[in-house]
């Protein structure tokens, strides 16, 4: 009897899975799905637009990473994947592309059109935003408030430990007339350090390091101390940005995502951005953070080493620190005499109606420089259309100028004819696209299968990036050990 109720319970526990996956098995780590509380935004995935109803789709930009690196945390120890973690966007955010920003602009499009991998039936249309890259010896000074997350859910080593080792390697980096303030929360706000120069590297990395975590989180009082202090040393023109370093769990003071949402959009008036950073496992709440960083126009990354923290604080320092385009935006318009359909692929959450896009007022995302921006669509297109000549799509990009809010710039790309030679960029895109309807199971994912992936991309084209090989070798621990046949 004790041998069929174990029989019983091993089966129908494969079924539950299998009916989970859509035949897809995600292989979960137990112990990390036990007492998790991880909260992540819905993602509700757009289906297929016919062009007679709507031409266009516009679309906020910005330049958050957060999902990638989370992703790769849960693969890495082969745990349990949520659908809604994976942000496709924030995957294509995540790495470098070749695109390379010659123009007179802070942001300049790219358009390319080809088979779509995974749907013999469409086409895929990539679109590229490359920012303006960082010129060191422009550097503007930098006033930073670091609001640290102190409070008892801290206390792990993936968590405190890895935070003050992270932030030491942005205090290494730090300009001698840089300001630095330190703000921790736990069960009260404290103000650890006020306004110190960057050539006191000893001193402020002094103050990270005695930090200790206890108590509950009064995330709302840290934010508005926080705030004071970012404008109390506000430096004109140069970088005022606020870094919040959390594992996301707010429960004292402002503990409503609306309230916290609605005093940071009051405050990115003043000029003083807000980035988020991520850390920890189990209590992590992605949701707050992602609305959060786009309240605040800042960006959302999520750190789970320190190999991740160099990239963000040094390989990447530019696009962490200084915002080169605000309120980003992009219209893409498809040619109804050729295409027939199409779907956009992610910003599931970032969708602008027309009114918003052509609404100066309309707050969008800002894009860090050296940041590349990208957006895929699947198109279907019309009977006959080998033989057109002509425009099939253009990108209308929008942004405002960082010095000048009344400054809107208009930049409009078009794309005329299919690519049979693709690039680099828009191979590696695509297998990043592929791979993130795989993990979410999508209705859309067609043909989809880590195989297709590694059949582009497993080659000297892509694996002498060491980011792009890791992203290589996480399709292979994933086509190992979460994929089971029917």
């Amino acid at each position: 009897m004790r041998k069929l109720v174990t029989c019983l319970f091993v089966l129908g526990f494969g079924i539950l899975l299998v009916g989970c996956s859509g035949g897809y098995v995600g292989v979960p780590d137990m112990g990390m799905m036990e007492g998790n509380t991880e909260e992540y935004l819905e993602l509700i995935e757009k289906g297929y637009i016919s062009t007679d109803v709507n031409n266009k789709v516009n679309v906020s930009l910005d330049s958050s990473t957060a999902a990638y690196s989370n992703i790769r945390r849960r693969i890495q120890h082969h745990s349990y994947i949520e659908h809604d973690m994976v942000n496709i966007e924030q995957m294509l955010s995540y790495f470098n592309y070749s695109y390379v920003n010659d123009s007179n602009e802070q942001l300049k499009s790219f358009l390319e059109i080809g088979n779509c991998p995974w749907n013999e039936e469409a086409k895929l249309l990539n679109v590229a935003i490359k920012a303006k890259e960082y010129q060191l010896d422009n550097q503007k000074p930098s006033n930073f408030v670091f609001l640290l997350d102190v409070s008892g859910s801290m206390n792990h080593a993936d968590k405190l430990p890895l935070m003050v080792e992270a932030f030491k390697i942005l205090i290494d980096n730090l300009n001698d007339d840089d300001r630095v303030s330190i703000v921790t929360y736990a069960g009260r706000e404290q103000v650890v350090l006020e306004g110190a120069y960057g050539y006191e590297k000893t001193k402020i990395s002094a103050a990270i390091s005695d930090l200790s975590a206890s108590g509950s989180t009064a995330g709302a009082d840290g934010i508005r101390t926080a705030y004071r202090l970012a404008e109390k040393y506000f430096i004109q023109g140069g970088n005022n940005r606020v870094f919040l370093a959390t594992d996301g769990d707010f429960n004292v003071g402002i503990s409503t995502t609306v309230g916290l949402k609605s005093f940071i959009s009051s405050k990115r008036l003043s000029g003083v951005y807000l980035s988020l950073f991520g850390f920890g496992t189990g209590n992590l709440k992605g949701s707050t953070m992602d609305t959060l960083a786009q309240a605040g126009n800042g960006q959302y990354y999520y750190i789970d080493s320190i190999l991740e923290a160099k990239k963000v604080f040094v390989a990447n320092l530019g696009g962490t620190l200084e915002t080169v385009a605000k309120d980003c935006k992009a219209q893409i318009e498809f040619n109804k005499e050729v295409v027939a359909g199409y779907r956009l692929i992610g910003y599931e959450n970032k969708e602008l109606t027309d009114e918003e896009f052509n609404n100066s007022e309309t707050d969008a995302g800002e894009i860090g420089a050296g940041h590349t921006t990208v957006c895929l669509l699947e198109v279907l297109m019309k009977p006959g259309y080998e033989n057109y000549e002509g425009e099939i799509a253009r990108c209308v990009l929008r942004y405002k100028d960082v010095t000048d809010n009344e400054m809107n710039k208009e930049i409009i790309n078009t794309v005329s004819e299919f690519s049979d030679d693709l690039s680099n960029d828009f191979i590696f895109a695509s297998a990043v696209v592929e791979f993130g309807l795989i993990l979410r199971d999508s209705k859309y994912k067609g043909t989809a299968s880590c195989g297709s992936i590694l059949e582009r991309i497993d080659n000297d084209n892509f694996t002498t990036d060491d980011y792009k090989k890791e992203f290589v070798e996480l399709v292979k621990i994933y086509k190992e050990y979460y994929l089971l046949p029917y």
